[in-house]
């Protein structure tokens, strides 16, 4: 048997995702972490993007928005203000945050287009089938 990691995704309103992973990989602020059983512990901010974790029995994928990542031991708990089952997200909503963004206020547009061009990102990738 491989050796796993124990993944906990929680958002403010409840948890999305508990289980056993082969490995993680998430949405740093600066770029992609990825994360394998025996990881150093860490801690790190969170942008927005995709969350993939590879298990025994296929990868799941979601859609995060900021929040926290932390390994302890085998441990990798996600932290996030939102978290979206890929396959529930919608590419016409991702333009349309596309357009939304672009109509922004200037304060709130750059927040706004990072995370309509995440969406895009994913929900492009899933309607490939990545």
């Amino acid at each position: 048997m491989a050796a796993t990691l124990e993944l906990r995704v929680v958002t403010p309103e409840k948890p999305v995702f508990e289980g056993q992973v082969e490995s993680v990989t998430v949405p740093a602020h600066d770029g992609e972490v990825g994360i394998l059983p025996r990881h150093a512990r860490f801690l790190a901010a969170l942008g927005v993007g995709e969350l993939r974790a590879k298990g025994a029995g296929g990868t799941v994928k979601f859609f995060i928005e900021g929040g926290f990542v932390q390994v302890a031991g085998e441990r990798v708990t996600v932290l996030c203000d939102r978290a979206i089952a890929v396959e529930e997200l919608d590419l016409k909503a991702a333009e349309a945050a596309v357009q939304a963004a672009a109509q922004a206020p200037v304060a709130e547009r750059s927040r706004l287009q990072q995370r309509a061009a995440a969406m895009r990102r994913v929900t492009g990738a899933a309607s490939k089938g990545h």
